[in-house]
């Protein structure tokens, strides 16, 4: 027994309305704000991470903890990594910043308690302030920017 022409037609309308949905979504959403690469998250201004990479160009963070998670996963000889000093606002490059990580969460969806400074002064009163600790040699978030003793 074959079933009734209108069945096909409603599997088929079917099938197309489940295959519009994410471009549906997609648009409906208009958000032009950047976008973290590892997660999909708006990136904040204040904990921003970007990553050069020599082979697959620019690619934005909203945190240290998303950019080396990426990074771990994505091997290359050659790559710069600038972040944001939390004091300033300003980018920086990774191999002269301080990192702090510390008992206060930047962002409460991944977790992070990473925190970057410019003055090494500053992160370590940010350390002392929030039970925290500076992070250098094989500590550094990104240790082949790095020179291990």
């Amino acid at each position: 027994m074959n079933p009734p022409v209108s069945w096909w037609w409603a599997a088929v309308a079917g099938l197309v309305t489940v295959s519009a949905l994410p471009f549906v979504g997609q648009s409906m959403r208009a958000d032009a704000r950047p976008r973290c690469r590892w997660d999909g998250r708006v990136i904040d201004t204040l904990f921003r991470v970007r990553v050069h990479d020599t082979t697959g160009g620019d690619s934005g963070f909203c945190d240290v903890g998303c950019a080396r998670s990426w990074v771990s996963r994505h091997p290359s000889s050659e790559r710069t990594i600038h972040v944001t000093d939390e004091d300033s606002g300003e980018m920086l490059d990774a191999e002269h910043a301080f990192f702090v990580r510390s008992s206060i969460v930047t962002n409460p969806i991944t977790g992070n308690r990473w925190h970057v400074f410019r003055d090494r002064d500053r992160a370590d009163q940010h350390a002392r302030e929030s039970r925290g600790r500076l992070m250098l040699g094989a500590d550094h978030p990104f240790p082949s920017l790095v020179e291990l003793p």
